[in-house]
């Protein structure tokens, strides 16, 4: 099959599609904003997707500004659906997420993260709190702490500076309410028993300042063999209105959480010519008893806000952060298809200290009659990470540890673990960058988007470290520009480049021939066309995108280098429809190609490993009539056929998760009691699924079905 020709065809019908369905929801549009140009109906749970883009967005270098309004493809996870489905984990985060993948379990030994687009997101720069940088190394964050996640999908780097080109995860810390109190109780498979209160309270003159506290416990056995989670999470946020125009926020986050006995991936190091073996039960967990993973984080953030006039506002922020690591871990080398496991164990102890302060103007101004909306600030950012001292390079590893086999475990010794948990420095990050930005309203209908960051990124390694990686200093510019056409009020056309580059913060992992080494800053180019589009009852978005990205890869002799680009081109739909008064529906579509190009190895043309085809997802929403407060829901993501290495030897097989809830809500004594469960994959679907963002051969064992059962009381 010619490549270029089929990609071609596959432009001409995307583009074909989106002028197909925008000529048709503009039409819808036209009429139905004749009767309602206000308000689009909230009915049912998915109900938040019908308003979603009347949200307001924080686009970092953009400020804050409607999801409508902003040329890019977004997506908002609300506060009600955290709760309905139960989330927990990154994966059930983003279940109904056609474009999101997740290269690892909760309970892996590495802490998970996710594709956006096929493209891997960093655990240093891609995951926010309010806008501001957190180290994300541990995968999952207390999601009890926060009111709504937003995903920016694609390149950023003008937003939020040097980051993954995949997108940006944004989390907002819930704010104090009203006098209110609500408790929970949990049980989730196979016996991890969670407690949960969450209270809030206003006071002062006209209620001024504002305080909610939540705090968790979590413990128990996980649904992994011989695995289990200790957790607690505590967080404060608190605001006050010093003045009519001046607010002031501060949020603290903490959160400790040890798993036991860590499931972990596989690094497949087969003859190319041999099948991969068959999956086994999610259940099952290879680990090495004695490994855990440990981590602590303490994330302290400030804002202050200040409305000069009724134009222009300043304001300031600081970000505080720590992060501790403590772990053992096994990797499993898969050496056959009979399922021949080689172990290696791999001990280390590490922390990570974030300090970011970011300042912001934003205002608007007329020039004739063309209206300016601007933003200017500059953002400092420093990361410290401390290694400790014991072993090669701050780690202890075992290679050839024990041998076993997929299916029939052998009796591996347990590890005990032996390194002191001194943690010198080993290395400092730091981020320093200016943007200004500037919707230009051209006419009502047409809007101009000129935009630039100018970044610098020093990295300073100690003297422990020099032996084995340089100190660099390198700078960037990230433009963007976008052109955007609203032909109607709940109606946006656009079309947006962008510029961006990724910082150099995380080292070449244990699993590759030149392990700890820091490759140098990929460079990225993203065009996008999209549509957004609301009526009565139902709402669409679509997106065609291209990213040209530099290429990381891993060579026959298992190192991982950069040569030549990745091209990522495809088309994304999402809508929610409201069917009846009682039943919603929400369907998300992404169909993509991957490949690598301007390379001089062997991989020219091939798919990019860890890419999805295409990934759909459906969710149903029914309020039962006959029963006030009951509401079902049911939905399923198909993962579509995806290449396991950049050498395209093997190819994991496409495969459907479904996934189902229920809730109930009631009135105990004049509180608000509201029972939920939910299941994820129903069926226990066994399967395999990518266990890497660089597309090196690793892949995992996918979740079996798990449960989740909890009672709400709201006083």
């Amino acid at each position: 099959m010619n490549k270029p020709n089929a990609l071609f065809y596959k432009r001409k019908l995307a583009l074909a599609c989106c002028a197909a369905l925008s000529a048709t929801c503009h039409s819808m549009a036209l009429a139905e904003e004749s009767a309602d140009a206000e308000n689009v109906e909230v009915i049912s749970v998915v109900g938040h997707k019908l308003t979603e883009f009347e949200q307001q967005n924080n686009g970092g270098a953009l400020g804050k500004r409607a999801i409508q309004e902003t040329p890019f493809s977004v997506d908002v996870i609300s506060l009600e659906d955290l709760e309905i489905r139960q989330v927990n984990t990154l994966n059930s985060l983003f279940s109904r997420e056609a474009s999101v993948s997740i290269d690892g379990s909760a309970y892996s030994s590495f802490g998970d993260t996710i594709r956006v687009r096929g493209l891997g997101l960093d655990y240093t720069q891609s995951f926010k709190i309010n806008g501001l940088s957190v180290n994300s190394f541990s995968g999952e964050l207390p999601y009890e702490a926060f009111e709504q996640v937003t995903l920016i999908k694609g390149a950023t780097g003008f937003m939020y500076g040097m980051a993954a080109p995949g997108g940006i995860v944004n989390y907002a810390t819930k704010r104090a309410k009203n006098n209110a109190v609500s408790a929970n109780v949990g049980l989730r498979s196979d016996s991890v028993l969670s407690a949960h209160v969450d209270a809030s309270t206003r006071f002062g003159d006209n209620n001024a300042y504002g305080l909610r506290v939540n705090a968790v416990k979590e413990n128990g056995d996980t649904y992994l063999d011989n695995g289990g989670i200790d957790r607690e999470t505590v967080s404060l946020a608190f605001d006050a209105n010093l003045t009519d125009s001046l607010l002031w926020t501060v949020d603290f986050i903490y959160s400790d959480r040890l798993i036991e006995n860590s499931w972990n991936r596989f690094s497949v190091n087969m003859a190319a010519t041999e099948p991969l073996p068959a999956t086994v039960s999610g259940s099952r967990n290879l680990a090495v008893d004695g490994t855990f993973d440990g981590y602590k984080n303490l994330i302290a953030l400030s804002s202050l806000k200040w409305n000069i006039n009724d134009n222009w506002q300043f304001q300031l922020d600081y970000d505080a952060s720590k992060n501790e690591t403590r772990w053992v871990k096994s990797l499993n080398y898969l050496l056959n298809s009979a399922g021949d496991l080689s172990i290696l164990t791999y001990e280390q102890y590490f922390d990570v200290d974030y300090d970011q302060v970011q300042a912001m103007v934003n205002g608007e101004f007329s020039t004739g009659g063309i209206k300016h909306n601007v933003v200017v600030g500059a953002s400092h950012q420093e990361a410290t990470t401390y290694r400790n001292d014991g072993g090669q390079y701050g780690r202890k590893v075992t290679r050839g540890y024990a041998t076993s086999n997929l299916y029939t475990p052998g009796d591996v010794p347990a590890y005990q673990a032996t390194l002191q948990k001194d943690a010198p420095v080993a290395w400092v990050d730091t981020q320093q960058s200016v943007f200004v930005s500037d919707y230009i309203e051209l006419t009502d209908e047409w809007e101009l988007l000129l935009g630039i960051r100018s970044n610098s990124i020093e990295h300073e390694a100690s003297e422990y470290f020099l032996s084995y990686h340089d100190n660099y200093d390198d700078t960037a510019v990230s433009p963007t520009l976008a052109l955007m056409f609203k032909p109607s009020a709940h109606t946006t056309y656009y079309a947006s480049y962008v510029e961006s580059f990724e910082g150099q913060t995380s080292a070449v992992g244990e699993e590759y021939a030149n392990a700890n080494e820091l490759l140098p800053p990929l460079e990225s180019l993203q065009y996008e066309l999209g549509l957004k589009m609301a009526g009565q009852g139902w709402s669409l978005s679509s997106a065609l995108f291209r990213i040209e990205r530099g290429a990381t890869m891993v060579t026959d002799d298992n190192y991982l280098i950069q040569d030549g680009i990745s091209l990522y081109q495809g088309l994304e739909f999402s809508g929610a429809l409201t069917v009846t008064d009682n039943l919603s529906l929400y369907g998300d579509a992404m169909f993509l190609s991957a490949e690598y190009d301007k390379t001089s190895t062997a991989n020219q043309g091939n798919d990019v490993g860890g890419a999805p085809k295409n990934q759909f997802t459906l969710q149903t929403n029914y309020n039962v009539s006959a029963v006030p407060g009951l509401t079902v829901n049911l939905g399923g993501k198909f993962h579509g056929k995806t290449a396991l290495d950049a050498a395209n030897n093997w190819e994991l097989p496409s495969y459907t998760l479904v996934y189902g809830g229920v809730s109930y809500t009631t009135t105990l004594a004049d509180n608000e009691l509201t029972l939920i469960g939910s299941v994820d994959n129903l069926f226990d679907k066994e399967y395999w699924a990518i266990g890497d963002s660089y597309g090196g051969g690793n892949m995992r064992i996918g979740e079996p079905r798990t449960f989740a059962v909890k009672i709400k009381m709201d006083f």
